[in-house]
């Protein structure tokens, strides 16, 4: 029975003890503020292109091509309702390049050969001369993405009579996500 007796103590003491505790010994918890998210990724499309400027030295009658090939990277991040990308490149212009004294070269007589390619002249929409670089599908899985091309160019003189000069012109190269 003495075993049974020190049991009831030892049992009294430790509840006691817990009853005297102070309350600083206890957990203590504080209120839970929340912290909401809000991130965006908002649609890109990039392209860059180089060298900056292509040389040609032209024919008095016939074709010249230019001194390097252009190299382009056309990078996006689209929204999941896009179909599509295409790039072009492009002239604004009546003439693709002009001497600035009436003697001009039209853009039928430029033509472009992507990724080596055969050459294929620009041809004409509305008040653009266009040539389709590529169009490419996208779907889950190509939202993010980006490719790299080539657009070698030639400029074909014959029939055009040409005086000696220096012929500039601005070629325009742009990606339209549909």
């Amino acid at each position: 029975m003495q075993t049974k007796h020190k049991a009831w103590l030892i049992l009294g003491i430790l509840a006691l003890l817990v009853a005297v505790t102070p309350a600083s010994w206890a957990q203590f918890n504080s209120n839970q503020p929340t912290v909401n998210f809000n991130a965006v990724l908002g649609e890109s499309l990039t392209v860059t292109a180089s060298p900056g400027t292509v040389n040609f030295t032209l024919a008095t009658s016939g074709p010249a091509i230019g001194s390097a090939p252009i190299a382009i990277t056309t990078a996006w991040a689209l929204g999941s309702g896009r179909t599509s990308v295409n790039l072009v490149a492009y002239f604004t212009t009546a003439s693709a390049l002009t001497d600035g004294a009436g003697h001009n070269i039209p853009p039928a007589n430029v033509s472009g050969s992507v990724n080596g390619g055969a050459f294929t002249p620009f041809f004409t929409i509305g008040p653009f001369s266009v040539l389709r670089v590529f169009s490419q599908a996208i779907a889950a899985g190509s939202y993010n993405s980006s490719r790299n091309d080539s657009l070698n160019l030639k400029i074909d003189t014959t029939g055009l009579g040409l005086p000696v000069g220096t012929y500039t012109g601005v070629l325009n190269i742009q990606a339209l996500a549909l």
